[in-house]
C-alpha cells in the first residue's frame, strides 16, 4: 500500500495554497544539479553520470551516502504540441532520493517541496533537463516531484534510487499533477 501524506505534508501544503505558486518559485533546499560535461569527438561523445567523490554544480558531494539501490529507465511518449496529458506529477517519497537523468527528449521537472520543517517549504522548482540541457537533479525525500514532455520527441528517464522498489511496502506517495494547493501551471506559453 502506498503512503498517505503526513500530517506535516498535508501542513505544508495547505501553507502553499495561501500564495500563489508564481511566488513560490525558487531553487529547493537539499535538491542538488550535476551538469553534465560532454567530452566530445567527432565519433560521438562521453558523459560521466555518477562516480564517488562528484561534486554539484554548487560544489557539495553529489552522491548520497548511501548507496544506490536500483538504477530504472521511464519512457514517456512525446506527442507534440501543448500537451497537459504528458504530464507525469507528483510522487514523492519518505525515505528515497531520486537522482534524474533525462538522455534523451527534453523534460520540464516540476519539483515541490513538502517539508514543512523544511527553509523553502512550499517552494516550486522548475528545471528544463533533457538532451539540450544535459544534468542529474538530485531529489531528497518528501519531495514531490514530476515532469512533462515538452520536446517532439519521447523523454527517456533514467534515474538511480538509494532504496530498491519493495511491491509490499512502496516508499512512493502521489499528489495530483493539478492539485490546487500546489496550483503550478503546467500551460506552455506561446509568444
Amino acid at each position: 500500500m502506498a503512503p498517505q501524506l503526513t500530517q506535516s505534508m498535508e501542513q505544508a501544503l495547505s501553507q502553499m495554497a495561501r500564495t500563489p505558486a508564481g511566488e513560490r518559485l525558487g531553487a529547493i533546499d537539499g535538491v542538488m544539479i550535476k551538469t553534465f560535461i560532454r567530452h566530445a569527438d567527432p565519433r560521438g561523445y562521453f558523459v560521466e553520470q555518477l562516480k564517488r567523490g562528484d561534486l554539484d554544480d554548487r560544489g557539495n558531494l553529489f552522491i548520497p551516502d548511501a548507496p544506490f539501490a536500483q538504477m530504472s529507465r521511464s519512457v514517456a511518449y512525446a506527442r507534440g504540441g501543448n500537451p497537459p496529458e504528458l504530464i507525469k506529477a507528483f510522487h514523492w517519497h519518505s525515505r528515497q532520493w531520486d537522482y534524474w537523468d533525462v538522455i534523451s527528449g527534453v523534460a520540464r521537472v516540476v519539483l515541490v517541496d513538502c517539508r514543512d520543517d523544511s527553509p523553502t517549504s512550499g517552494k516550486i522548482q522548475v528545471l528544463m533537463v533533457g538532451e539540450d540541457s544535459p544534468k542529474m537533479v538530485a531529489i531528497p525525500p518528501f519531495v514531490a516531484h514530476g515532469y512533462q514532455v515538452v520536446s517532439l520527441r519521447d523523454v527517456v528517464l533514467n534515474y538511480y534510487v538509494t532504496e530498491p522498489y519493495d511491491p509490499k511496502n512502496p516508499d512512493e506517495g502521489r499528489i495530483a499533477w493539478n492539485d490546487p494547493r500546489i496550483g503550478f501551471d503546467w500551460k506552455i506559453e506561446n509568444i
